[in-house]
């Protein structure tokens, strides 16, 4: 049994769920129950920002640690179903045998910016941010494809944003208090 007051799960060496609290499993849109013992790149459903899969059979994660390189995802969580979650995920490594505690951090809360944006710029960022695209964006506020692509340019030059997805890295890393 794992306590934790972070949403989290455990998949085994067998890419298998072997515990999992409620709130992640709600996330997940099972019950603890059904998630147990399933592959965990079934039921995670996870996508990287630039909507590429994040969980898959050869889990980013472990290929990481094979690799000792340090990888901290940022991800959307129950991509393509409602309701989506964004969040990081952190994860620590057993060996002997091998086990991935994934610790669930949501990041689609309300947060407060650092710099002075508009709230017309706020809301354009968080969007951005909750995994909305350009076209999804304009079409929720009722404008030309163009228009959000050019509000977006703008606010990247202020913060010194090379690219959409470092504008959301700015957002969750130092933008929202």
């Amino acid at each position: 049994m794992i306590r934790s007051n972070a949403p989290h799960f455990m998949v085994d060496e067998n890419w298998r769920i072997s515990a999992c609290d409620s709130k992640a499993a709600g996330w997940l849109g099972r019950s603890v129950p059904e998630l147990i013992g399933q592959l965990c790149f079934d039921v995670v459903d996870g996508y990287n920002l630039d909507g590429s899969p994040f969980c898959r059979p050869e889990c980013p994660l472990h290929l990481a640690h094979r690799r000792s390189l340090m990888i901290n995802p940022v991800m959307v969580l129950n991509y393509g179903h409602s309701p989506r979650h964004l969040v990081k995920m952190h994860y620590v490594m057993f060996e002997n045998p091998l086990r991935i505690m994934h610790i669930v951090r949501p990041l689609d809360v309300e947060r407060k910016p650092s710099y002075a944006l508009t709230p017309n710029q706020l809301q354009l960022v968080q969007a951005l941010a909750s995994g909305m695209t350009h076209r999804q964006i304009a079409q929720a506020r009722n404008v030309a494809v163009s228009t959000v692509t050019t509000q977006l340019k703008r606010i990247r030059r202020a913060l010194s944003c090379s690219s959409d997805t470092n504008l959301i890295r700015w957002y969750w890393n130092h933008g929202p208090g």
